[in-house]
């Protein structure tokens, strides 16, 4: 399951005229789905909308659906995205992320009250493997989109899984 994000320009194409994308998998960047979660406490911090729901103001990606990202939440987006390619730089060429916890479910009677030293049989984390060449091109195209958006001849639009 995939994100995916497309720029165009304010204008050109109606933030609700996204059916021709749907099935597409083309998209200038293409994330897959644990990995813009990995994101997502810091991508929430951005003014974005819901093109179905366009009065009401939102922060952060409309995971399940569509997202527009346009001159009020681009520079946001710009410098959080910038942040993290920043990050990442540092690190080294395969990265290996901490992604979602894994429940262990169910469980026998009697491990139902665990010690300590059991916790392990809950479950466990996930481990995202990334090229991190890969993220850091494709951070920085996004960080450029919301650059681009900033300026507010551009949009973002997110389509989520």
């Amino acid at each position: 399951m995939y994100h995916d994000f497309w720029l165009f320009e304010e204008g050109v194409r109606s933030y609700v005229d996204h059916s021709d994308l749907l099935p597409r998998k083309d998209a200038p960047v293409r994330i897959d789905d644990g990995l813009l979660r990995y994101f997502v406490d810091t991508l929430s911090w951005i003014p974005t909308c819901n093109p179905m729901k366009i009065e009401v103001p939102c922060h952060g990606l409309n995971l399940y659906g569509p997202t527009i990202i346009n001159q009020t939440g681009g520079d946001a987006f710009h410098r959080v995205c910038l942040s993290w390619v920043q990050l990442f730089a540092s690190g080294p060429e395969h990265l290996s992320l901490r992604g979602p916890f894994m429940w262990q479910w169910p469980f026998d009677e009697e491990e139902h009250v665990l010690r300590e030293n059991q916790l392990h049989l809950l479950g466990h984390y996930e481990r995202l493997e990334v090229d991190r060449d890969w993220l850091l091109q494709a951070l920085t195209t996004l960080a450029d989109f919301g650059k681009q958006a900033a300026t507010g001849k551009f949009f973002i639009l997110h389509l989520g899984i």
